[in-house]
């Protein structure tokens, strides 16, 4: 497996990725990791959009976002981690951490060599320091990840979302990545 930068020539493979990833959101015994819907959870044009015109932009600009895409040996999109700024003023040494992994190809450390290149590129990165993360507190096996890469558990938002008449938490994490 490899892990390379998201460029526009694969783009539409991460989007076919991504939306088979979303359409497994709370399915067939999944955990939601995504807090979304069962209906909801499909590949809009407007994420589309927030995806290409993040990566389209500079680090500096406003709106920008770095996506990495894990690469198997049959050249296929089996997992995906990108960082964007946190939208507050005053806030751009910190970043914001997305990610998933194909239903299919978990359990294999995936997201761990994911969330490891993330950090070793944020901590070689001057201009970030930290590394913020929001996830369902129902997903344990995300958080159980996160804390292994050493996050710090920041709070729980009781009753974030109402999703099909049921409730959920929010956990927020951190990671301080300065040399």
């Amino acid at each position: 497996m490899s892990i390379k930068e998201l460029n526009k020539e694969k783009l539409d493979d991460f989007f076919q990725y991504l939306k088979i990833h979303l359409s497994e959101n709370g399915q067939k015994g999944i955990t939601l990791f995504q807090p979304l819907s069962k209906h909801q959870s499909a590949l809009s044009d407007e994420w589309k959009a927030k995806f290409e015109d993040g990566m389209n932009k500079k680090n500096e600009e406003i709106g920008w976002r770095k996506i990495w895409v894990a690469i198997n040996e049959e050249n296929k999109i089996v997992g995906h981690i990108d960082i964007r700024p946190q939208n507050q003023l005053n806030a751009e040494h910190r970043v914001l951490l997305g990610m998933g992994v194909d239903s299919s190809f978990r359990n294999l450390k995936i997201g761990q060599t994911l969330l490891e290149f993330i950090i070793d590129y944020c901590t070689n990165n001057s201009k970030i320091s930290w590394i913020d993360l929001q996830v369902l507190t129902d997903n344990i096996p995300a958080i159980r990840l996160y804390k292994k890469m050493n996050f710090e558990q920041l709070s729980i938002t009781k009753d974030m979302f109402r999703i099909d008449n049921i409730s959920y938490d929010y956990t927020s994490m951190t990671l301080n990545v300065e040399n």
